[in-house]
């Protein structure tokens, strides 16, 4: 077994990603890769091995449980460093694309602290000819006392708990930032449809940043700062040649997924607001170049696809549901029309217009925005979709609600749960339309799925995109919407429904916005309040924006003229 000092992990090696605020390291060496992230007085490594391991620290340390989360190794020595270990180290298996196929808390062969230092020994990882296993270990060295005392008092506001737009977890202490951060990369908190293995998602890693960053502003401290920088980090060193972000998430051709794309973009932006820096310029004009030709022509003006499946016929072919080709407003046959990875995409190409000055893409986003506004008008087959949704809307109440329902509608529910739900995309492909009557708001035409926890994504992304782009275009679209998800019983069905029941923490997202949007409009206000005590009875976390640290948000509106 081979035996190393840690702090021979932290070196001076060169960088090959430097920002004004940090930069990171990859080297590999004696069998062992590391991820080295640095910054002014602390630094990070994170540590892959296939072997047997062992680690040693020369000196005297006391070792303590860390409010943050994890253990510190605290020098007695207050001239020397201290180390925080913020998760234990794990064993998993790793793709060859970087899926996380499965993983396993690693096993301490031996353990020894006393004055002279601290030993550690995992104990041999598992050989198999199909299972190649590894080692994985984080380890921050802090050179500042100060950033100690920060992670060893915590305010109630940093661990009340927040819910994660990404994996619909719950981030609760900053070593939840390392459920997702593994080995220099951002990844979802979950095993994903359909193949039940964990991808990279900028999804989290933006929601993480909007966290910090509202903790920042709240606390002052300086190790949000530094966890902020060193998701910034993480996000970049993931970036494409070409500028995109790949995830993999149905096929093993590592496709792209344009939302998790435009989060990657959404939080260079966010840094980029607070601190100029020429690298994060760079990359984020990159990504933009990658994302600003993923569109269709379609006779409303242009439309972004959802995922690079669907640049292609051929594509949707190899992705893992059902689907029918439709030609609504003259768009491509594969086109599904999913309204809001469109949205996002439009709303990241205008922030970073206003952010940068780069004005090319201005034409291609008054486009994408005259195509949502005519997608959101379709009302066709209006009398036939009020009989479908007089039956399907049933099927959303809670299961106490529907079952005081008399027998007819009881009857009329199972008919619109087993024969229009089902056939709902069919219909919707001979009928186009996204918006239902009574407000519901549906995901997409054409795809073989019935997506009704999507509606409150949806509802977000029009208040931002309202924010963004102005007037009272979407105005009936978002008001309808809002009334439906509170008056309709869908809320308490989606209480009932474990995987739906992330819908309710978009809910509160998207009303966190529309109090932003619309603050004299008290009754927002009080379902606002209502869906984070919703949330807190769940154990899900309040919203990330809450915090204030949205910066989408907060800088969206130019200053009011002064006098």
């Amino acid at each position: 077994m081979a035996e190393f000092d840690i702090n021979t992990f932290f070196t001076a090696d060169a960088s090959h990603l430097r920002l004004s605020h940090g930069q990171r390291g990859t080297i590999l060496a004696d069998d062992i890769q590391r991820v080295q992230d640095t910054f002014e007085n602390a630094d990070c490594v994170f540590l892959r091995t296939d072997a047997a391991i062992s680690f040693r620290l020369d000196g005297n340390y006391a070792l303590q449980r860390c409010a943050a989360g994890g253990w510190l190794l605290r020098s007695r020595d207050a001239a020397m460093p201290s180390y925080w270990l913020p998760t234990p180290a794990t064993l998993r298996r790793v793709s060859a694309q970087g899926h996380i196929l499965e993983e396993r808390a690693a096993a301490w062969e031996d353990f020894n602290l006393d004055s002279s230092g601290v030993k550690i020994a995992f104990a041999t990882l598992p050989k198999n000819t199909s299972e190649n296993w590894t080692l994985d270990a984080v380890i921050w060295r802090l050179n500042d006392p100060s950033l100690i005392d920060e992670l060893q008092t915590l305010t109630p506001v940093e661990i009340h708990g927040y819910f994660l737009l990404g994996s619909h977890t719950r981030y609760g202490k900053p070593a939840d930032l390392y459920r997702h951060l593994i080995h220099g990369w951002v990844y979802e908190d979950r095993y994903a449809w359909p193949h039940k293995r964990r991808i990279c998602s900028e999804n989290d890693a933006h929601a993480l940043h909007l966290i910090f960053n509202g903790l920042h502003r709240a606390t002052g401290k300086r190790i949000y700062g530094l966890l902020k920088t060193q998701l910034l980090l993480s996000v970049l060193s993931r970036q494409s040649e070409d500028g995109g972000f790949r995830h993999g998430e149905w096929t093993e051709d590592m496709e792209s997924h344009y939302r998790l794309h435009c989060s990657a973009m959404h939080l260079m932006m966010d840094a980029l607001s607070e601190t100029d820096d020429l690298a994060v310029r760079t990359a984020l004009a990159r990504g933009m170049r990658f994302i600003s030709d993923k569109h269709d022509s379609t006779e409303a003006g242009a439309w972004f696809f959802h995922d690079e499946l669907e640049l292609t016929e051929a594509g949707m072919n190899g992705a893992p549901f059902k689907w029918l080709p439709g030609q609504a407003l003259g768009k491509s046959p594969q086109n599904m029309l999913v309204l809001n990875t469109h949205l996002d995409i439009l709303i990241a190409l205008d922030r970073y217009r206003q952010l940068s000055g780069d004005a090319q893409y201005a034409p291609l986003v008054d486009s994408g925005v005259t195509s949502a506004q005519a997608v959101l008008a379709l009302r066709s087959a209006e009398w036939l979709y009020r009989l479908l949704f007089s039956a399907i809307n049933l099927t959303l109440l809670p299961t106490a609600q529907a079952m005081r329902l008399p027998l007819w509608q009881r009857l009329w529910k199972r008919i619109g749960w087993q024969v229009f739900i089902p056939n709902l995309y069919r219909i919707k492909n001979r009928f186009p339309r996204l918006v239902m009557p009574g407000g519901y708001i549906d995901r997409h035409l054409g795809l073989g799925s019935w997506a009704f926890h999507y509606h409150t994504v949806n509802l977000m992304d029009l208040v931002r995109a309202r924010r963004r782009f102005g007037g009272t275009r979407f105005d009936t679209a978002i008001n309808e919407a809002a009334q439906f998800a509170q008056t309709s019983g869908v809320r308490g069905r989606w209480k009932e429904l474990k995987y739906e029941r992330y819908a309710l923490g978009f809910w509160a997202e998207a009303l966190w916005h529309l109090c932003q949007e619309f603050p004299d409009h008290t009754e927002y206000l009080d379902w606002y309040e209502e869906a984070c005590a919703d949330l807190e009875a769940m154990n899900m976390g309040l919203p990330p924006s809450s915090l204030g640290g949205n910066a989408e948000a907060v800088l969206a509106r130019p200053p009011a003229p002064t006098a």
